[in-house]
């Protein structure tokens, strides 16, 4: 299935990347609070849970080890518990990181990870039934290389496959703000480019697939809050808990507001393919 091997080229070329050098750190101190990544974590589920009730894949990939290899929210392990299940990540380090915090696999379950390009995507033409893509496509500089990623992350999916994948959301009024502190030299990462959930929808329709839903998730002001959580942690240690916890709650809130698709942090959309 996966058509990829590690190769000392490969890790020569990636040894200096951002990714890798990010996912060398035993845990970045800018990455989310355990609270907060644990809330994060809870709006996809939920909204996993929402989408795919009765829907059983046999074979899925992810598109992003991050969340695996270095924390509270990660999605892959357990989720699938009958399913092969395929991890991909640009960095070596990452994809080290989180084949080192995958679970033995029960009973028809099975973890395989390899380095990729999503723009050249290792995987067999329609040999997967499900991706899971967390805000991974959002992170190449152009339209053109996100389109690439997208149309081979859709050529794996085979008849009825689907694809639950969230992007950025360039309508958050913090959005362009983050993106620009993002493209300086002290930021841990860029954001790169992500289109409007209307493009990504006519991205799906032209590639043949059928949108199934969408939404929008986690409503903490990005950059602000992190912020603010890193401030209450220093200060406070664990007695800052409670109060991070109770911003959680108030910024839940706004998912229940008509602004909602303002203040997400996130775009989601299923589609399956015809």
């Amino acid at each position: 299935m996966l058509e990829y091997n590690f190769t000392h080229a490969l890790r020569a070329t990636m040894k200096d990347s951002i990714w890798e050098n990010l996912g060398r750190q035993s845990r970045p101190n800018w990455y989310l609070d355990p609270l907060v990544a644990h809330a994060k974590k809870r709006d996809h589920m939920r909204l996993l849970a929402r989408w795919n009730s009765g829907f059983n894949p046999r074979r899925v990939l992810k598109t992003d080890l991050f969340e695996e290899a270095f924390g509270e929210d990660q999605l892959l392990f357990g989720l699938f518990p009958a399913s092969i299940v395929y991890g991909v990540d640009l960095a070596f380090s990452t994809v080290r990181g989180a084949k080192a915090k995958a679970p033995d696999g029960a009973a028809g379950c099975s973890y395989h990870f390899s380095v990729a390009d999503l723009r050249a995507l290792p995987m067999q033409p329609r040999s997967i039934d499900m991706i899971l893509s967390t805000s991974s496509l959002d992170h190449f500089d152009s339209a053109a290389d996100f389109e690439t990623a997208l149309e081979q992350t859709l050529q794996a999916l085979g008849s009825g496959g689907r694809l639950v994948l969230t992007l950025d959301n360039v309508w958050n009024p913090l959005y362009l703000p983050l993106k620009w502190i993002s493209r300086r030299s002290w930021a841990p990462f860029p954001l790169g480019y992500t289109p409007s959930l209307s493009r990504l929808k006519k991205l799906l329709l032209h590639n043949g697939f059928e949108i199934l839903g969408t939404d929008c998730l986690v409503h903490n002001p990005r950059m602000l809050s992190t912020l603010l959580f890193l401030a209450l942690r220093s200060l406070l240690g664990k007695r800052g808990a409670p109060l991070i916890s109770g911003f959680l709650k108030v910024f839940s809130w706004l998912d229940h507001l008509p602004t909602r698709y303002l203040s997400a942090c996130f775009v989601a959309v299923i589609a399956e393919r015809k």
